[in-house]
């Protein structure tokens, strides 16, 4: 099935527009708390760096046989300091983390890397 970019972005807004900031520190959970401000600055990060999304290829490790593969993903944002989130329709459809190699695949000129970070869209873009 192929993505629609357009419902794309518009769930990405609407994530990002829905997420709520932890109250309370889980008891379970180790070390400080992020203070709310963090989120804040985080979401309204993730805000400015919204993108109409468009397709690229990135290179990522398979998990299995930790092979090089190269895979197509939608980015939706892009923070300005190398640092990209995208949607992989592949699997789960999950969104992932990646940055802009300053040495790209020369055989490829892939210059886009996964940081192995998946998950939700803003959960990946606060992770950066």
């Amino acid at each position: 099935m192929a993505t629609d970019l357009t419902n794309l972005a518009d769930d990405v807004v609407a994530a990002l527009n829905s997420f709520s900031i932890p109250e309370a520190h889980p008891p379970e959970a180790l070390g400080t708390p992020l203070p709310p401000e963090w989120y804040k600055t985080g979401l309204a990060e993730m805000r400015a760096s919204l993108v109409s999304p468009y397709w690229i290829e990135m290179r990522d490790i398979d998990p299995k046989s930790k092979a090089l593969v190269i895979l197509k993903v939608a980015v939706v944002a892009d923070d300005g300091d190398g640092s990209l989130i995208g949607f992989d329709p592949n699997g789960q459809g999950e969104f992932v983390l990646a940055l802009r190699d300053p040495d790209p695949d020369s055989a490829r000129g892939i210059d886009v890397v996964s940081c192995g970070v998946r998950g939700d869209a803003v959960g990946c873009f606060l992770s950066r």
